[in-house]
C-alpha cells in the first residue's frame, strides 16, 4: 500500500509503534529500555535480510538467528511474519518523515516544492527494499496496521499543508496527481536507472507540468 496515494484516508493521532517504543525507552525502566533496544535490533536485522534478499527473503528464523534468539522467543517482539513486516514498515515511514520532515527546506512554496519532492524522491530510491515495502503491495497478505500506517498519514498531512496548499495544490484532486508523479518518478529511477539521476533530474520539468495545470483550471 503506498502512503502517497492515501489523500483520502483521515489522520489520526493514534501511537506509532515506534511512537510507544520511543515512551518505553524514555519511562526509566530498565526492563522497558531492553526490550525497545531488542525490538530495534530485530527490525534493524530484517532490513538488513530484506536489503541482501529481497523483502521475500526475510525469514524469522533467520532474524532470529541473527539477533542470537530461538524463533520461539522472537514472538515476544512480533506476532508473527506480517508483524514483522509491520515493524519494518513503521522504521522505514518513520525515517521517511524525519528525513524529508526535519531537512532544512527554503521557505518559498515553488523552492520549497522542488526541495521536498527531491527529498521524497532520493530517500525512497535509495532503498530498493524500503521502497518496495513503502509504495507497493510486494508482500502478499500484508497491510500496515493502524498505528503504523498513522506514520504515513501524517507524513502525507504535512506534505499537504506545508508544501502543496501553499503552492495553491492543496486539494484532493492535486494531492492525488502529485501522489501518482512523484511514485511514478521514484518507480521509473529504481526501475530503471537504480543509483543513477536519469528520473530524478526529471523533477523540476514534471513539477513545472503540475503547477501548471493547476494554475489552468
Amino acid at each position: 500500500m503506498s502512503f502517497l496515494m492515501s489523500a483520502e484516508l483521515p489522520i489520526n493521532d493514534r501511537l506509532s509503534i515506534i511512537d510507544s517504543l520511543s515512551f518505553m525507552a524514555t519511562a526509566g525502566d530498565p526492563r522497558k529500555e531492553r526490550r525497545a533496544a531488542r525490538h530495534r535490533q530485530i527490525v534493524d536485522t530484517a532490513w538488513e535480510l530484506a536489503r541482501e534478499n529481497g523483502l521475500g527473503g526475510v525469514t524469522l528464523h533467520e532474524v532470529a538467528r541473527r539477533v542470537g534468539l530461538r524463533q520461539p522467543s522472537l514472538y515476544a517482539y512480533v506476532p508473527d511474519k506480517l508483524g514483522l513486516y509491520d515493524a519494518m514498515f513503521a522504521a522505514a515511514a518513520q525515517a521517511l518523515l524525519d528525513d524529508v520532515t526535519l531537512a532544512d527546506h527554503p521557505t518559498d512554496p515553488r523552492a520549497r516544492l522542488l526541495s521536498v519532492t527531491t527529498a521524497i524522491a532520493r530517500f525512497s530510491s535509495a532503498d530498493v527494499a524500503r521502497q518496495q515495502l513503502l509504495f507497493t503491495p510486494a508482500v502478499p497478505g500484508f497491510v500496515p496496521s493502524p498505528g503504523s500506517f498513522a506514520l504515513a498519514e501524517r507524513f502525507l498531512a504535512w506534505v499537504v499543508t506545508e508544501v502543496l496548499e501553499p503552492v495553491g495544490a492543496g486539494e484532493p484532486d492535486d494531492v492525488d496527481l502529485y501522489s501518482a508523479l512523484v511514485a511514478g518518478l521514484i518507480l521509473q529511477q529504481v526501475a530503471n536507472d537504480p543509483g543513477g539521476e536519469r528520473w530524478l533530474r526529471r523533477i523540476p520539468e514534471v513539477l513545472a507540468l503540475f503547477l501548471n495545470r493547476g494554475q489552468g483550471r
